[in-house]
């Protein structure tokens, strides 16, 4: 389960016990929850800030830099935020395969989360050869339209067991 978080969200100064009650109360285990953050965010990380991204990494959450590339995320700040997943901006992924220059901005990005120790999302997918091209410059997963579009949740349970 993803769920998007705002700087209002991370700087609140109950955060941390807002996210264990937000677990408890859902009744889920803490690693199936992913905690998506806008490159915004970390223009100017905060202590409490990074406290609170901290203290959701050390309950087992996941954390994942949403529409990475596009934003305006400090390369110098990146190195300190503890997420797990790095996911590419459909900005770059609709272009491709064609544009060579879009290519070699998402291979860069690509090494630069796997050295970081994340895996590498592209987000926007739309067609194979969109898919392809990623799966070449070392793109762990995709999501878009190539594989599903938005469905109601009563859909999504038939919808897995025909994919499965």
């Amino acid at each position: 389960l993803a769920v998007n978080v705002s700087r209002a969200q991370l700087t609140a100064p109950r955060f941390v016990e807002a996210l264990y009650a937000a677990i408890y109360y859902a009744d889920v285990t803490p690693d199936l929850l992913e905690l998506e953050l806008t490159e915004s965010l970390f223009m100017d990380i905060s202590d409490v800030v990074q406290s609170n991204l901290l203290a959701a990494r050390k309950a087992g959450v996941s954390l994942a830099i949403d529409d990475f590339g596009t934003g305006y995320s400090c390369l110098a700040n990146l190195k300190d935020i503890p997420a797990t997943k790095l996911k590419l901006d459909r900005a770059f992924v609709r272009v491709l395969p064609e544009d060579r220059r879009s290519l070699a901005v998402v291979r860069a990005m690509t090494q630069l989360g796997r050295e970081l120790g994340m895996t590498i999302v592209a987000e926007g997918v739309e067609t194979r050869e969109q898919h392809d091209a990623l799966v070449d410059v070392g793109v762990d997963a995709v999501q878009g339209f190539l594989h599903a579009r938005p469905m109601e949740a009563e859909l999504l349970v038939g919808w897995l067991r025909e994919k499965s």
